[in-house]
Order: C-alpha cells, then structure tokens, then sequence
C-alpha cells in the first residue's frame, strides 16, 4: 500500500521591497515601519476579527500585533506577513484568556476596595458583577487598556508602558483614576443592594 504524501506547504514569497523596509525598520527607519504597519493592516484586522468574538476587542488586540512586532523587529523573520501573522495570533489568544480572567479580576478589585460586606447575601454576586462590567464601560480607552494589561493579562507596569506607547508614571495615573471610577460603580451596587436587603 502507498503511502499518501502530505502536501508541502508553499513558502510566502516576500518581495524585495517588503524586505528592504523591514531592513530599514531595523535599522531606525520610523517611516519604514509605518509602511509595513499600512501594507498589513487590512489583513491583520480581517485576520484577528475571524479570532475574536468581541468586536469591541478587534482594535486593541490588531494595536498588540503591531507592538510586538515594533518590539521584536531585531529578530523578525524574511517572512514579514507570516511573521505579524504569527504575533497577531499571539495578541488574540491573549485577549481570549483575558475576557476569562474578567470575573476574577471583578473579584480582586473588590476585594481590594474592601467595599463589599462580609456578610453580603450571595444573591448580589450578579448584581455586583453588572455593575463590574458597567463600571468598565464608562472608563476611557486608556484607562481600560491599562486595566486589562495590569490587573487581566498580568503585565508589570513599565511592559504595559511600552504597548501602550507611554511612560509608566502616564500607566501609573491610569490605573489610578480608573480604579477610582470603578470602585464608584461597586460602592454604587453595594449601596443599592444593602438598600434593597433592608
């Protein structure tokens, strides 16, 4: 009996202009790197939108893709395409873990507010929940950005600096007042909810 052969898979060709501006990316070249982001936008957007359910976490996971690649440039690959495509997978399982992390990291900051009682019936776990996910709602871009690198993927502050483009002092005050707007929420929910345990 024969043996099938798989079939070989057929090597991305890169042209030479790809090449030479990933040489001058490498090199310092702003503006090279700029027309590499351009030339792959489209196809990495189409590429994590297939990945991810949330629409609203499309942009944040293509911006991760493209960071990565700006901080990996020295070892990138002659395969330029397969290469952001490789990173915006990376970018897109990360954000699949995070949405799981959601509920948890609910938990943590609640509990680090110390706003719930110890005898809060289990009945408002929803309610407190909600007001989690409502709360996130009303943060900014950055500020939820921030939150979700720190306290959802796990990132030190200065890492989380440098995806977001920003000096960790700039993370550090995002933090803050982000966490301020969400402790609100919950002292919100707890309040109402003590309100209606009466």
């Amino acid at each position: 009996m024969a043996h099938s052969r798989r079939p070989t898979r057929r090597r991305r060709e890169t042209s030479s202009a790809t090449l030479d501006l990933l040489r001058r990316a490498q090199n310092g070249d702003r503006d090279a790197f700029a027309r590499l982001y351009a030339e792959h936008l489209d196809l990495i957007t189409r590429y994590v939108a297939v990945r991810l359910r949330d629409r609203d976490a499309i942009p944040d996971a293509v911006h991760e893709a493209f960071a990565d690649a700006l901080t990996e440039l020295a070892s990138a690959p002659h395969d330029v395409t397969g290469w952001i495509l490789r990173l915006a997978a990376r970018a897109s399982t990360r954000h699949g873990w995070a949405a799981r992390r959601y509920l948890r990291a609910a938990h943590e900051i609640h509990h680090r507010a110390a706003i719930a009682p110890a005898s809060a019936p289990r009945t408002l776990t929803v309610g407190r929940r909600m007001a989690f996910v409502a709360g996130i709602a009303r943060l900014t871009n950055n500020q939820r950005t921030a939150i979700r690198l720190r306290y959802l993927d796990g990132y030190p502050r200065d890492l989380a600096a440098a995806v977001m483009g920003c000096s960790s002092q700039t993370i550090r005050d995002l933090e803050r007042r982000g966490l301020r707007r969400l402790n609100a929420a919950l002292t919100r929910s707890s309040a109402g909810a003590t309100a209606v345990a009466r």
